[in-house]
């Protein structure tokens, strides 16, 4: 991905386990400059994955410019990031099967390991979806 400083909406670092004991994560969004069929801006997004014991280490979990938030909330809000992580901490068993069809072997370990803890951690501090 092409990104400037310029096209970054949201930096986010996620911390869902206690100090040391888990890895973080790190999601950068941006405007991709294109929109969807209702207008909506089509945000491109970089979820990283790094462990404890190797914090300088980071592997991509999820990087696409594939989303469109809702018209209701701008495209840098709390709401919007909620929005994303909602859909990138999904798990087999929420949805259809065929949503998880072409996950890699490393989205799919993410998503037995991390994916519950990391999406409650979104949960609290942005708030539930109302």
């Amino acid at each position: 991905m092409n990104t400037t400083d310029r096209d970054i909406l949201r930096r986010c670092r996620f911390a869902p386990y206690r100090k040391g004991m888990g890895p973080k994560f790190y999601l950068t969004t941006w405007d991709t400059g294109r929109q969807d069929q209702r207008g909506q801006t089509i945000i491109g997004y970089r979820l990283l994955v790094t462990q404890a014991e190797y914090p300088s280490l980071y592997v991509v979990v999820f990087e696409a410019e594939d989303f469109a938030g809702s018209p209701m909330h701008a495209d840098d809000s709390d709401e919007c990031v909620r929005s994303l992580m909602t859909f990138l901490t999904l798990c087999p068993g929420d949805t259809d099967a065929d949503y998880f069809e072409n996950y890699t072997d490393d989205q799919r370990a993410f998503c037995a390991q991390h994916a519950e803890a990391l999406s409650m951690y979104v949960m609290n501090r942005f708030g539930e979806e109302r």
